[in-house]
């Protein structure tokens, strides 16, 4: 077998670029400096914004919200009256109410499941209480408020007067400013009374083809949420009509529909579950990610090639490949290394220097074996290898020429 090819000679070790510098290890210490002011901030901030935001529930027309949407001022002049507002979640305590004559101010907009509607209207036909529906469809109406009927809705922001049309309906206000589509609350509904209404049924403040307030019994209807709430309970006579809706008695259940009633139409899912400060919270864990990884990725600074000295062994490399070769079945491959090599060696020994034909090689070959020109040719050619034992017999031949011209 031919003596193994020398191996390639090690990378020099490589440096730098002239342009690329390296950071000094004091200003790597100074650099994260202001980066951990900053994440500390951003951590601080965040938790002060959970506590707040936990304290209450941040939701349209919450007793406890003071955000835009919510009702906490209209509450707290309630509460200044004498009036104690009870937070009602699910049907059947808004049901109890109800029953035992308490009124309710119920937030109908986002709609009863027909389970609810019942339950609400039986409670209301057995006790008799006062009934406040803010904004509702036309299946609570039926359910709830019989002889009302929804003709549209009021989009733009307006003052709407009562004109006198009141009727029975005993509102404290002369005028009532709604937001409409700019309001937190969105636009208003408008409703009409049908023609078997009870006969104390009346409407007031009138607006295009129906009015933001109806009643009939003991059933009102309201069809402009954002009277009672923070950003537009101060407009025009919106506190004076907030006050005679809901500070008549001194007791007030304000029943907010919500998704873990038992009754609702929509089952619980797993986020209706999470506390409030889950979402917050999953916020702030991506903003820190996000801030992380910008973070690692100034640290690292740009790249630099350093490509490192490697010294291996040349049996190594000459095993390794001989593996390849025969996982590959490749040998006419290997016969073309083996002849390759054995050629440039003999070349060497020979003095032929420079580029050198297969004939030249025969040539300077003849004087010092035995073998003919043509046995020199099939040895040294590219004549085909078609099986195992002919390339090792190629390489036990090759391998004795060597030795023979050394000699």
């Amino acid at each position: 077998m031919s003596a193994p090819a020398p191996a390639a000679a090690p990378a020099p070790e490589a440096t730098p670029g002239a342009g690329s510098t390296r950071p000094r290890p004091a200003e790597r210490k100074r650099r994260p400096g202001w980066l951990v002011a900053a994440v500390v901030l951003v951590l601080v901030a965040t938790t002060v914004t959970i506590m707040a935001r936990g304290a209450y529930r941040d939701g349209p027309l919450e007793p406890g919200a003071p955000t835009p949407q919510g009702s906490k001022a209209l509450v707290q002049v309630l509460a200044r009256d004498g009036v104690e507002t009870e937070t009602l979640r699910h049907a059947a305590d808004a049901a109890a109410e109800l029953r035992a004559g308490r009124p309710v101010l119920l937030d109908a907009s986002a709609g009863l499941s027909p389970a609810q509607l019942d339950l609400l209207a039986e409670a209301h036909r057995e006790g008799g209480g006062r009934l406040v529906l803010l904004r509702p469809d036309l299946a609570a109406l039926r359910a709830l408020a019989p002889g009302i009927i929804p003709t549209g809705s009021l989009e733009e922001a307006s003052d709407v007067t009562a004109a006198g049309a009141c009727g029975a309906v005993d509102t404290r206000a002369g005028t009532l400013r709604v937001q409409g589509e700019e309001g937190a609350l969105g636009d208003s509904s408008l409703y009409q009374i049908t023609a078997d209404a009870p006969a104390d049924a009346a409407t007031c403040f009138e607006a295009g083809e129906g009015s933001l307030l109806a009643a009939a019994g003991d059933v009102t209807v309201l069809g402009s949420p954002d009277v009672l709430s923070n950003e537009g309970v101060a407009g025009a006579d919106n506190a004076a009509l907030a006050l005679g809706l809901l500070g008549e008695e001194g007791t007030l259940g304000w029943y907010l529909p919500s998704p873990g009633d038992p009754l609702a139409s929509g089952t619980p899912t797993l986020i209706d579950h999470l506390p409030r400060w889950a979402g917050p919270l999953a916020l702030w864990l991506l903003a820190v990610a996000a801030l992380g990884l910008w973070v690692a990725s100034r640290r690292l600074g740009p790249v630099v090639v350093e490509p490192l000295p490697v010294a291996v062994r040349p049996e190594e490399l000459v095993r390794g490949r001989a593996r390849l070769l025969q996982s590959a079945h490749a040998r006419e491959a290997a016969a073309t290394s083996l002849r390759t090599a054995a050629a440039r060696r003999l070349a060497g020994r020979l003095g032929l220097r420079g580029e050198h034909t297969l004939d030249a090689l025969v040539a300077a070959l003849g004087p010092h074996t035995d073998r003919s020109p043509e046995q020199l040719r099939s040895l040294l050619g590219p004549a085909p290898v078609p099986t195992d034992q002919q390339l090792v017999r190629l390489a036990r031949d090759l391998d004795h020429l060597e030795k023979e011209i050394d000699r």
